[in-house]
């Protein structure tokens, strides 16, 4: 017997070993508990899924539309193009700006000045499917009168519910944007998305109209300033461009965004899954069963022993 032998000798009565019979018989003289935790489980995972209201998600899939730059602007008046605050990358996608766009707190301050968007992000309480309506919780919201009985809550509050309710993915290799919204009301997430798409093609223009404004009374004190035929050339195609830009602006519905496929009235909800909620309810109430009854069998010996 070596010395860590010694040290620490068997002591064979209080060793609990268990093999696979042994733990069956420990789990079938425990079946009622299992049984009984697994059923009260179950069932308390049952109606907590009853009670989760249902979502439901509408989207849209939208493309850019770019404006077409010549290389001849790019390559030959690039400095000039740069001091007038002409950026040709940006022109060439606006991706990133329609994403930051829609993710902005300044965006959401604007939207929430159309009627209900504000409630409905804040104070929906239920869905009513007969009516197609929302209802709202009366003990936040007045909906007959328009006012809020705990104080409007700010913008600030309603952009973290924002940013839960809707999604927006850009891919740059195809220049397609995916935009969703879920709701307990799918019609309000339908003309939630619309809003979005009509606000945010209207910001992006009326940013865009305003710079070609500036650009074009740079170009033109520029112009009067020039005597040299290039550069004059050079500041015309300029200001035929950004002139082109004003009159899209004008007379284009759409700006920046093409709707591919528009935003529709979902019928089937998105969340939640009640019938993986119960089964994983159902689950780990089994769990909880096993371990309370082995716990319990091996509990009893460690006492009796002592």
């Amino acid at each position: 017997m070596t010395q860590l032998d010694q040290a620490h000798p068997t002591n064979s009565s209080k060793e609990i070993t268990v093999d696979l019979r042994e733990l069956f018989s420990i789990l079938w003289g425990g079946r009622k508990l299992i049984i009984l935790i697994t059923s009260v489980v179950s069932l308390c995972t049952v109606f907590i899924a009853l009670s989760l209201q249902d979502h439901y998600r509408s989207n849209a899939i939208l493309s850019l539309m770019t404006a077409d730059k010549t290389t001849a602007i790019a390559g030959g008046v690039g400095g000039l193009v740069s001091i007038a605050g002409l950026n040709i990358a940006s022109e060439m996608s606006k991706g990133a700006m329609i994403v930051n766009t829609i993710n902005s707190r300044e965006f959401l301050k604007h939207l929430l000045s159309f009627d209900d968007v504000l409630p409905s992000l804040m104070a929906a309480k239920s869905y009513d499917s007969e009516t197609k309506k929302l209802v709202f919780d009366p003990d936040i919201y007045d909906a007959t009168n328009k006012e809020w009985l705990e104080g409007e809550p700010s913008y600030l509050t309603a952009y973290r519910v924002y940013r839960t309710v809707v999604t927006v993915e850009f891919q740059d290799m195809r220049n397609i944007i995916y935009l969703d919204a879920e709701h307990i009301s799918p019609v309000f997430a339908h003309d939630f998305l619309n809003l979005i798409i009509r606000e945010a093609d209207d910001s992006i223009r009326n940013r865009d109209v305003k710079r070609a404004n500036e650009a074009l009374v740079y170009l033109t004190s520029a112009l009067s300033r020039t005597a040299l035929t290039e550069i004059r050339n050079s500041i015309t195609m300029l200001m035929r461009k950004e002139l082109e830009q004003k009159m899209r602006g004008g007379i284009d519905s759409n700006f920046v965004m093409n709707v591919i496929d528009p935003p529709y009235i979902p019928i089937y909800k998105s969340k939640p899954i009640r019938t993986f909620i119960c089964l994983l309810g159902a689950f780990f109430g089994l769990v909880i069963g096993i371990m309370s009854v082995v716990v319990r069998h091996f509990y009893s010996l460690y006492t009796s022993d002592n």
